[in-house]
Formats: structure tokens, sequence, C-alpha cells
């Protein structure tokens, strides 16, 4: 596997593409929606790989070696030595079934020799937790699946994804299968956030739309918790998220608010909010954070070796940048001391992750996250 990175802070620099020095067979292209949706950037990176297959999102921020940008675009061109990859996408219609969509985008992906799948997913006008439910049931039971849902800095207006056409698109789920005997896959998501006060059982709820807790509007008594910093709703939400347990269900999941609905006093999530499940507000602490993406390393090196990993494509939430603000690059540096200098990171800070939480764990999706996904051809 040979690989190289560059990043551009505006469409002046796309001159630079040309310095890109691998023959790629795979682009991952993650950053700032304005400067991806103008057409001559999509254009510069066509002109210069014509055969490669382009996969990548708007984001939250841009993560390239242990440095992390905003407004920006980092993209990574890789040339696999015995593997291959092959996209597919689907667009979201309203309404739509996304527990079936998952299903749907997976059935596209040959999976002969299938080996692992990559998600990109709008990150708006989704449920992510349906989505991955979908994905989950279609998946041959040896093939693992990681990604995330696409950013918009903290404005929560579009998010876009590369589709299969290599056009980057508002309401796009994307897959990308990698294909080949040689190429190994670590994986592991980690969130370090604290739980406090009472547990609430979700007693009105509908998929992702919460509407009441012990019986009380949500919204109302999530506004009480937040005191003066719920005039910034919903993006204030990033810093107190919530703990979701259901019956049953040992480790609870992250869910963070994407808006909020002043009329019926509603909060729509990341995921599904399920009645009977019970929820916890949760808070930061900047020591526990970056302990949080220390551990996802950590676990990711269980599954494939540090001595092995070539490349690793980091995925962290919007509201870990939003509490760790200048002391972001600290969980980056985390992560790479644990899983050596010699692999190559890229990655994007998100509205969403999906991941299995360690080996032999079912896939997820999470809020508030570190999650690393590790990948070689060695």
């Amino acid at each position: 596997m040979k690989i190289d990175k560059l990043r551009i802070n505006s469409i002046d620099e796309l001159s630079n593409i040309k310095n890109l020095s691998v023959k790629a067979d795979l682009i991952f292209v993650f950053g700032y929606r304005k400067l991806m949706l103008n057409e001559p950037f999509t254009l510069a990176l066509k002109k210069h790989y014509p055969e490669a297959v382009l996969f990548g999102c708007s984001s939250a921020g841009e993560i390239s070696g242990i440095e992390v940008g905003d407004d920006s675009v980092v993209i990574t061109a890789i040339e696999f030595e015995n593997s291959t990859v092959k996209l597919e996408s689907i667009q979201i219609e309203e309404g739509a079934d996304n527990k079936l969509l998952g299903a749907k985008l997976l059935d596209k992906l040959d999976k002969n020799g299938l080996k692992h799948v990559m998600i990109l997913s709008d990150g708006l006008n989704i449920n992510g937790a349906e989505l991955v439910n979908g994905i989950e049931k279609t998946l041959p039971g040896n093939v693992t699946v990681t990604g995330g849902l696409a950013g918009d800095g903290s404005d929560f207006n579009e998010t876009v994804v590369y589709d299969k056409s290599g056009k980057p698109v508002s309401n796009c789920i994307a897959a990308l299968g990698f294909y080949g005997e040689r190429i190994s896959v670590g994986y592991g998501s980690n969130g370090g956030w604290d739980s406090f006060g009472l547990e609430r059982l979700v007693t009105k709820s509908k998929g992702n739309v919460l509407y009441e807790l012990d019986g009380k509007p949500a919204l109302q008594l999530y506004k009480q918790f937040l005191g003066d910093k719920a005039e910034g709703l919903p993006a204030s939400g990033l810093l107190f998220p919530l703990s979701l347990r259901e019956d049953g269900i040992q480790e609870p999941v992250v869910r963070t608010i994407l808006g909020v609905n002043e009329e019926d006093q509603s909060m729509t999530f990341a995921g599904c909010i399920p009645e009977g499940a019970y929820v916890r507000l949760m808070k930061a602490n900047v020591d526990r954070l970056i302990n949080g993406a220390e551990n996802s390393a950590i676990t990711t090196t269980e599954i494939l070796p540090k001595d092995r990993a070539e490349i690793a494509i980091l995925i962290s939430c919007v509201g870990r940048k939003l509490v760790l603000k200048q002391l972001i690059e600290e969980e980056v540096e985390a992560v790479s001391d644990v899983i050596g200098k010699d692999v190559c990171i890229t990655g994007f800070y998100s509205y969403g992750e999906i991941s299995p939480f360690r080996k032999n764990t079912p896939c997820k999706l999470h809020n508030q996250t570190m999650t690393i996904t590790t990948i070689s051809e060695k």
C-alpha cells in the first residue's frame, strides 16, 4: 500500500493536487462543504485521478496527521498492491425506511471476497441507528463495518457525501467495500463522557424523536438541565448528550441532539430513542475525553497490531471538538502515540460514528466517540 496526503485550504490551491505522487485506486476526501461543492474542486480531482474511487463527505473539522483544521479539505490517495475497492451509493427519499435503506445499499455490494465495509451517510436526514441495523442484518457474518455521518461544522444546515458517480450530494449514503486476501482491518470506539443526575424513563418517542421523559415534555425537561445554555440549542446540546440504556443491553450508547421542536417540545436525535429505554444526561471532562481516544486506539491495536497498520481513519464527534477546543489535537496525538508514528492518519469530525465498540461486539451508531478504523495489506 502506498499513501500520499494533501490539505487544501482554498480553491486557489487546487493546482497542488498534481503533487500527489501515488497512482491512486482510492481517494478519501473529508472537508469543508462549501469547498467540496465548488465544481472546480471535484473536476481537478477527477482530472488527476480519472480511475480512482472517490469516497468522502463534508465534515465539522478535518484531521491530517496530528493536525486538526477547519474550512479545509484533506485528500488521502491510496494505491493498493493486491486489493480492490468498490463503491455503491443510495439516495435518501423523504419518509424512507432507514433500516431498509441500509439493507438495499448493502445488497448492491458484491459479497464475494468482501472483507470490510466503510459507510458514510448524510448526517442530518437519517436515523443512523436504523441505518446501521439494516446494514448489520445484510452483512455476511465475517464482514465488519465502520464509518460515520457527514458533518457541516456547527451549522447543521446541509451535509454531502460522494455518490457512486463521484459527485458530492446531499441525502446520500455511500458504502465502500474492501476486497482481497491481504486486507486486514482494525477498529475501536470509545467516548469518555460522564453520566450524571437521575436516570429517566422514555415514556413517549417515535424512531429518533423523543417526546416525553417520565411523562413530562422532553424539551422542557432538557432545558431545565441546561439552564442558560438552552438558548444555544441545538448546537449547545452537543455539550450535553444523553446516555441511552435499553433493557437487557449492558453497555449504553450515547445519543446527540440534531434538532428541537418548540411547538411539540420534542427533540430529534442521531439515533433511535425507544420507548421503555432509560436515559441520563452526560457531561464532558477534558482528560476523560482524551483518555477515551487513547482507549479507542488501544482497542484497535488489539485487533490489528500497530506494526501492521498502514493507515488510520479517525472519525470523532463534533461535540468532542466543541468541548476540547484548543486542546482538540491532544486527542489525535493520544491516538498517534498508541498506533505509532509510521501510520498515516486521516479523518474528520462527524455527526455520528459507526463501529463495534471492540472485537466480537455488534456494530452500533455512536455519538461523542473517537472511532478508529485501521487498514493494512501487510
